[in-house]
């Protein structure tokens, strides 16, 4: 080989090498690698690494602006004294998210010491002391956790990235292994001084919300759709007359009453019935879920009028949209998910989806 071919492959071997490490420093200063700064932090549990480049006050307290806008739409159309008292647990909300997150981080599981919470409201109304902050605003931190999701949704990968100065926006897939449904989540992401980038904000989690309820009722229907086609022959409802009333006072309770007719059009008596009365807003979104139960001995093709109240929670997101509509105008209906016989048989449909025992895989 002569000494100018030596030479030549000598240049070209060394131009890829500086070509390969000009790449991996510009790939290191791209959001996308930031991604997977935050993966190996959780991982490593390395909490320093992970909030370097997630900013998680920020970025959990857009999150509670987002979800309060979602509750009560525009706030010059809502009600002042509901909106105050939400946007007043704010402060307590934040750090409550914060904290469960670093405490994630740093051990792969979440402290959980706040009493959970039902999706369903208690049939009976019952006095209830003055609520505390604290205790209400955990509640609406694991509110928060369970309507986004995220603790269901495994990383994905970067889908898209783009950058405008020293901000970026990222799409960010996540897959939703209850659900079986992929999601696009925008982040806002910020370039630090060593060129590498930080998390302040999600940016489609109005958009995420609504997109995961409809995505949660579509799973629900299909794992019940064999149960379901058996109670639709079995018992029929029929709804009457829906009203909500407020005790008054600076710190208000509220309670539903739903007055509906139910039809027995099996061959067998009904003993026991379960169901829950569900409003939605004009646009077909859950704004109250409630359940209740009735012993009952209800005769073949025989039929009776029940009357249920059903006391309100104020602090729920959902609860807050259907306190500031107009009942006249919403749509409710009464689902039957469980019916007993006198034989002993029973017919039941799932009400919610299994809950996930890991957090997001990130």
């Amino acid at each position: 080989m002569s000494e100018n071919n030596k030479k030549y492959i000598l240049i070209t071997a060394a131009l890829i090498v500086i070509g390969a490490a000009l790449y991996f420093f510009y790939w290191m200063r791209t959001p996308q690698y930031t991604f997977t700064q935050i993966h190996e932090a959780v991982q490593q549990h390395d909490l320093t690494k992970f909030e370097k480049h997630v900013d998680l006050n920020s970025l959990y307290a857009h999150a509670y602006d987002d979800v309060v806008y979602y509750a009560f739409g525009d706030p010059k159309e809502a009600n002042p004294f509901l909106l105050g008292i939400v946007q007043s647990l704010k402060s307590v909300v934040v750090p409550i998210m914060t904290e469960q997150t670093k405490h994630y981080v740093e051990t792969g599981s979440i402290e959980d010491n706040a009493e959970e919470a039902s999706d369903i409201d208690g049939a009976a109304p019952a006095p209830a002391p003055a609520p505390s902050p604290k205790t209400e605003g955990q509640q609406l931190a694991e509110q928060l956790k369970e309507r986004t999701g995220f603790g269901t949704m495994r990383y994905e990968g970067v889908e898209s990235s783009e950058q405008v100065g020293k901000t970026a926006d990222v799409a960010v897939k996540l897959y939703d292994k209850q659900l079986e449904h992929n999601f696009i989540l925008h982040v806002k992401m910020y370039e630090l001084d060593d060129g590498s980038w930080r998390l302040t904000e999600i940016t489609n989690l109005k958009e995420l919300l609504k997109e995961r309820e409809q995505a949660t009722a579509a799973k629900l229907k299909q794992l019940n759709s064999k149960v379901q086609a058996e109670l639709d022959t079995a018992v029929k409802t029929t709804p009457g007359k829906l009203s909500i009333t407020s005790s008054g006072g600076w710190f208000p309770s509220y309670t539903m009453q739903s007055i509906f007719t139910i039809h027995n059009t099996s061959a067998k008596t009904i003993t026991e019935l379960q169901g829950i009365v569900e409003v939605f807003d004009t646009d077909e979104m859950l704004m109250q879920r409630s359940q209740f139960n009735e012993y009952i001995t209800l005769a073949p093709q025989q039929s009776t009028t029940s009357n249920k109240v059903f006391s309100l929670n104020q602090f729920k997101p959902e609860t807050v949209r259907l306190l500031r509509s107009d009942i006249n105008n919403v749509k409710w209906q009464v689902t039957i998910n469980s019916v007993t016989f006198n034989d002993g048989s029973k017919l039941q449909l799932l009400t919610k989806l299994p809950k996930s025992l890991s957090l997001i895989h990130i």
